[in-house]
């Protein structure tokens, strides 16, 4: 079937695109649309055309771009604003950067009316141009929204695309709030943890708010130490094995060869905090330890008697007029208000042992 309206590449045309083509560095560049009465009669345009029959007004083109369902079809839009007119239109043509004459076509009668003759409308103006191959001519995309054929389509896909974004924003906060169904309650305090012991190890805090208890000393109150320490009993260990606490306490309390070192032995010891410069227990190293002591003193002799100062050693007594020998002291008695006097091998406080435990 013949049809009544199309649009053709002039000669001219054609051959500007076939020169574009060979030199392969330039592209033809349309820039106008003209539109005409053809004299108020409608023709059949011809290639060899280089001008309109009639014409009345020309713009620039808002649109030329390569046809998405066709690469050798180009498609070229321009607008008609609507205080332009009023005219009747039966001719288009599309022209270069140069102002010759691209294509022309045969355009269906069309009163372009303007506010003044009672209608005023803003007309959009469509040319289809068929090439052998893919064209070689710049393309054109207007930024104006008011020379934008498709603003419609472009406004409702955009709103289209926005709905898709919301509808995967709610799906996220679907996520989130179902995700947040799971999440800790303030006022559980904790409670509600489905493994307490793992999340501890997980935040570095262990069984406590310390994150690392290697090398702390704790007295148990049972004979067996707990998972993860040892008895303060002197033993030696591998630094291989142990290596987290050799790392902490060294060789502090002794070692036997390279390859080991040896814990302190707490066995029926008191603890006694290091002086550290204080000069209260002065002469001290770092886990050094200490005799039982007695504190040196002396006795004032009683009112009334003739010794000036007496000192027991073996039974001797010393006196004001030399030395007098007396029979080996006996066993204490008690003052009569605080009870039989304790003796023992040492001098201690009152006690209670426990087990002694380090933490590797």
């Amino acid at each position: 079937m013949t049809q009544t309206y199309y649009s053709i590449i002039t000669n001219n045309g054609l051959l500007k695109e076939a020169a574009a083509r060979i030199s392969g560095s330039s592209q033809v560049n349309l820039t106008h649309l003209a539109v005409g009465d053809s004299n108020g009669v409608s023709y059949n345009p011809s290639g060899a055309q280089n001008a309109l029959i009639h014409e009345l007004y020309r713009t620039t083109l808002t649109h030329v771009a390569i046809d998405d369902s066709n690469p050798n079809q180009l498609i070229v839009e321009g607008v008609i604003n609507e205080t332009i007119g009023p005219f009747y239109i039966r001719e288009v043509g599309i022209f270069d950067s140069d102002g010759e004459l691209f294509a022309i076509g045969k355009y269906p009668e069309t009163f372009k009316s303007t506010s003044l003759s009672g209608s005023g409308k803003r007309l959009y103006i469509r040319m289809i141009l068929g090439f052998v191959n893919a064209p070689q001519v710049n393309l054109v995309i207007s930024e104006d929204i008011n020379n934008d054929p498709n603003f419609s389509d472009n406004v409702n896909n955009a709103l289209s695309d926005i709905n898709d974004s919301l509808s995967d924003i709610n799906a996220e906060l679907t996520a989130i709030n179902i995700s947040l169904t799971e999440k800790l309650v303030k006022t559980a305090n904790l409670s509600d943890l489905s493994n307490a012991a793992t999340a501890r190890d997980n935040l570095g805090l262990k069984n406590g708010a310390i994150s690392d208890f290697t090398g702390a000393v704790i007295a148990f109150a049972m004979s067996t130490p707990p998972t993860g320490w040892l008895e303060c009993n002197g033993a030696s260990l591998s630094r291989t094995t142990y290596a987290n606490l050799f790392g902490i306490i060294g060789t502090t309390y002794g070692n036997i060869d390279g390859s080991t070192f040896k814990l302190p032995d707490l066995r029926g010891e008191f603890i006694r905090g290091w002086d550290h410069a204080r000069g209260v227990d002065s002469g001290r190293s770092f886990g050094s330890a200490q005799t039982d002591s007695f504190q040196s003193h002396y006795h004032n002799p009683l009112s009334g008697t003739s010794f000036m100062s007496v000192s027991v050693s073996g039974g001797l007594c010393q006196g004001g007029g030399g030395y007098t020998t007396y029979g080996t002291t006996g066993s204490p008695v008690s003052d009569g208000t605080n009870g039989t006097p304790r003796t023992s091998s040492e001098t201690r406080p009152r006690n209670i042992s426990m087990m002694y435990c380090i933490k590797y």
